[in-house]
């Protein structure tokens, strides 16, 4: 007898799950699984949220009866407030809004989805027996709005559309407020029915309710009739617990009890009953005021770290330059993406990178944490270099045959202040042709050869640069390609290292001469730099543009003199002043910048975040971002700390291996400045956010220097930081310093008791000398007299750490000196060239001295910082010098712009040396182009 199953066609697995059955299976270390729709902690583990413990603790022992068909009712009120029925998830809350239009005799046929989409989408509506259209969502690596509006309006009242409110699933890719608005009224206009599906609710703010801004404006402005699907499976973390909600508002209270009706019949068809502890779990989440407080930031926490994962992956692709454009991942948003690899690289990181997501290139960036995503960026830029995508496959002609070349006409794009990705066309005609010739010797390289006259200042212009026509011709090498210029052309060879290998030969040139200490200033950070002396050196201009700076560094100021609302004001003082003093305002940015100093022969860079408070003595005000006008005590989970937090994890995961994080612990908002003011203890979130940041910092490699802030909360900080030196500054190495600055009349006796109690519990004492840049702000009678005052201070303070005989500790005291370590922060030329040789002759002598480094400020005394690297030992060591810049949108750094002004005011004479040095050096480069 034939079985009754026949005829049944075998369904294939889903996908996903084969991933995730895959990666089960992998025993490698480095495997990471990137196919999972589950958000992961930094640990890569489940994590139950705290708002979640809570709740359980409560709801202690309620029992297990069988709920209502339509659900626990506590659940159902507190997650909204219209006709509503418990769903076993996100699934279950979609079948049951199909299954009511299908039973309420709706006469809708169509439902249109988005393409792509979750896969139950289709399944569910049409397993119902709806009609399915897929609207076009996605293209060129974008949300496809004229796609989706040209079916809306195509599509009539026999239809509904399934859209997601938020965090697109899988391409997190999201409609506008302004597209939202347009949809809505199209919607409206053809009486399309909307289902909105909400599993991700709070992925991607960070707030619920902000995140369900579209379905309030199809409800609240537009009086629409709308069904939402809800999960608290993803936002709550209670994934197997499959807590899910349908919402369906209608026009009318007689209507809705008819849904209602609808609702309970449908569910009785399918569970019958819901589960209830999942449902009790989240009732409690939702109702009590503590375990709500809680789940706000426990959703702050979860897209924070979604967010951090963005952009760390986009951020180490760009430091690797991976071929293509890639900004679409911080672009996207929620926990999914797309990376927009093709399948054939996609199964090549399976197999050999034991990395695993979707065939359709889909991650879940939760997938991602601070122990893979190098791995992970490193492994994308191998394999997008090594295995030609799908659409970028060359024919086996072009591969295989040495004797092919393809022969281009491409013009060579600006050679940028770092001279680096693009060439200059200056010197070349614009038109002059590029031919590209494969060439597959046992060398493997690729040459390009500038046919037509090379002129000696082209070859100049070439120096530092590397083609970037290969990215727009879709040439994607196998290897990351260095420039070789010479007579003969331009050669590009392929390197197996990540980083670019630049090789450049001028010929014919004129030589410079002697070149000064300023020579390796790139051209347009010169005459800038020239500029911003010129007036910085000229009290007349300097007066004026200091108030107009510190008017600016207020925030809510009027349209005119806001930095982020005038785009006219926005860009002067981006071009200026901005890019004078701070790094960027964006990763991307800040890394480039970084790089262009390691360049110039800088050890590394010392990297502030730019939000920061500072307290005027004289008007009682502080001023800085967030702070408002009483600075009261906010609640246990403050959001400003959150977010402080979250800007300097962001600033440590920019640094490399000796690189430095300057923090601003004031920037962690008003409960922070009032806990240093008033001596009262500090919020233990921001306790806890510091322990992490120091973590972070030291398994990095990399340091931490605590800024000397306004006197109003700087004994408060120095408190915090010996905590810290007591527990990270062990084994001989100072992972944090603290900073003193000189020109204060106590930082003398200061630091001897810093030193006494780094003797008394054996920890090494991090000490960052500074003369100080409050005097705008602290009291006068706190610091020295005179400037010479503050000079000697400087000096005694930093030659005593270097011989190891200061405040009555080594020498011939009785008391040995601790072990400390010394970083000179200084414009003095003459304070850092003596300390440097003190600290040569003793080592020379092998007397007993300290480690020291050097920085000075990024766009200041470029002359005493490129002097000391001048300064080599007999082995040809430089000093470790740094520069220290600071990086934060334009209107974050405004308080830091206006000290960098108002130091320069006070330094009048070193400012004025300053400009002349860049004088001499502008007019020797002028002299040579004659």
């Amino acid at each position: 007898q034939n079985s009754f199953f026949e005829a049944a066609e075998y369904i294939p697995p889903d996908p996903i799950f084969e991933v995730t059955k895959r990666f089960n299976a992998d025993k490698s270390p480095n495997k990471v699984n990137l196919g999972q729709g589950t958000y992961r902690d930094e640990n890569a583990k489940p994590w139950i949220l705290p708002s979640v413990r809570a709740a359980e603790k409560l709801i202690g022992q309620a029992g297990h009866e069988y709920l209502p068909i339509e659900g626990l009712q506590s659940f159902r009120d507190e997650a909204t407030k219209i006709a509503t029925c418990q769903a076993v998830s996100g699934s279950g809350s979609l079948l049951l809004i199909g299954l009511v239009l299908a039973k309420a005799k709706t006469g809708i046929e169509n439902v249109l989805i988005t393409d792509p989409t979750w896969s139950n989408h289709d399944l569910q509506f049409r397993s119902i027996g709806f009609n399915i259209t897929k609207m076009p969502y996605y293209k060129d690596r974008k949300f496809d709005f004229e796609g989706v509006m040209k079916c809306l309006r195509a599509a009539d009242h026999r239809s509904a559309v399934v859209l997601h409110a938020c965090a697109h699933n899988p391409t997190g890719c999201d409609p506008s407020r302004e597209q939202w608005k347009e949809i809505a009224q199209v919607i409206k206009e053809n009486g399309i029915f909307p289902i909105i599906d909400s599993a991700y609710l709070g992925f991607n703010s960070g707030s619920y309710d902000e995140d369900a801004w579209a379905v309030r404006h199809l409800v609240d402005d537009l009086n629409l009739e709308v069904a939402v699907g809800m999960s608290f499976a993803k936002n709550m973390g209670l994934y197997g617990e499959r807590v899910g909600l349908t919402a369906i508002v209608t026009r009318s209270e007689e209507t809705k009890k008819t849904v209602y009706s609808l609702l309970q019949n449908a569910q009785r068809q399918t569970i019958s009953n819901p589960p209830v502890y999942g449902a009790r779990i989240a009732a409690t989440v939702l109702s009590n005021p503590d375990c709500f407080k809680q789940w706000q930031q426990d959703l702050i926490t979860m897209s924070s770290r979604i967010k951090s994962m963005r952009q760390r992956l986009y951020d180490e692709l760009v430091r690797l330059e991976t071929p293509g454009d890639w900004s679409h991942i911080i672009n996207q948003t929620g926990m999914f993406g797309y990376t927009g690899i093709s399948s054939a690289q996609i199964k090549h990181l399976e197999e050999h990178y034991h990395i695993y997501m979707a065939v359709t290139s889909r991650i879940s960036l939760a997938g991602l944490n601070e122990h893979n995503v190098e791995y992970t960026a490193k492994s994308l830029d191998e394999v997008v270099r090594t295995i030609f995508s799908d659409c970028h496959r060359p024919g086996p002609t072009t591969r295989n045959s040495p004797a092919q070349e393809d022969h281009f006409s491409a013009r060579l794009s600006h050679l940028d202040d770092r001279g680096l990705r693009h060439l200059d066309n200056r010197g070349i005609h614009k038109d002059t042709p590029v031919r590209f010739t494969q060439d597959l010797d046992s060398r493997d390289t690729k040459r390009i050869l500038l046919q037509g006259s090379r002129p000696r200042k082209t070859l100049h212009s070439l120096r530092n640069g590397i083609f970037s026509f290969w990215e727009h011709h879709n040439l994607w090498f196998s290897g990351n390609p260095g420039l070789n210029c010479t007579t003969e052309g331009v050669q590009i060879r392929r390197h197996s290292s990540a980083s670019t290998a630049i090789e450049a030969t001028r010929t014919a040139a004129p030589a410079r001469g002697t070149e000064s200490p300023l020579s390796e200033v790139p051209s347009t950070v010169l005459w800038r730099s020239l500029l911003i002396n010129a007036v910085s050196s000229r009290p007349w201009l300097l007066v004026p543009s200091l108030t107009l700076l510190l008017k600016l560094s207020r925030p809510g100021n009027p349209f005119l003199f806001n930095v982020d609302r005038n785009p006219f004001l926005r860009s002067i003082l981006k071009q200026t002043f901005y890019k004078q003093f701070c790094a960027g305002e964006t990763g991307v940015e800040t890394q480039n910048t970084m790089k262009q100093l390691q360049d110039m022969g800088f050890r590394g860079t010392i990297l502030t975040y730019a939000k920061e408070t500072v307290f005027d003595h004289h008007t009682n005000e502080q001023i800085g971002l967030g702070v408002d006008a009483s600075c009261k005590g906010e609640a246990q989970w403050n959001e400003s700390i959150e977010a402080w937090r979250a800007g300097t994890v962001k600033t440590v995961e920019l640094l490399r291996e000796g690189d430095q994080l300057a923090v601003k612990l004031t920037g962690a908002g008003p409960s922070v400045c009032e806990a240093f003011a008033n001596g009262t203890p500090l919020p233990q979130q921001f306790l806890d956010a510091l322990d992490e940041i120091s973590q972070k910092c030291k398994d990095r490699g990399a340091y931490i220097l605590i800024d000397a802030e306004s006197q109003h909360f700087q004994w408060g900080i120095f408190n915090v930081g010996m905590d810290l030196q007591r527990k990270f500054n062990r084994d001989g190495q100072a992972v944090l310093y603290n900073t003193y600055q000189a020109y204060l009349k106590s930082t003398s006796e200061t630091l001897s008791e810093h030193l006494a109690c780094a003797l008394k519990e054996g920890f090494t004492l991090g000490v960052k000398v500074v003369r100080g840049a409050y005097m705008a702000s602290d009291p006068r009678h706190l610091i020295h007299d005179t400037k010479q005052d503050t000079d000697n201070a400087y000096n005694k303070i930093a030659q005593g750490v270097l011989r190891q005989e200061f405040g009555g500790f080594g020498g011939s005291n009785a008391k040995p000196f601790p072990s400390a370590m010394l970083l000179l922060a200084s414009h003095n030329k003459e304070s850092l060239v003596a300390a440097h040789e003190l600290h040569q002759q003793r080592t020379k002598a092998q007397l007993p001295t300290v480690p020291v480094k050097f920085a000075q400020l990024h766009g200041m005394s470029d002359e005493v910082s490129f002097s000391l690297l001048k300064l080599k030992d007999d082995a040809g060591v430089a000093p470790e010098v740094y520069k220290c810049s600071t990086w934060g949108t334009l209107a974050e750094c405004m308080a830091y712009l206006t000290r960098r002004g108002m130091e320069n005011r006070d330094a009048a004479s070193r400012t004025h040396d300053e400009y002349s040095a860049l004088k001499t050096e502008a007019w020797r480069r002028l002299a040579f182009w004659r």
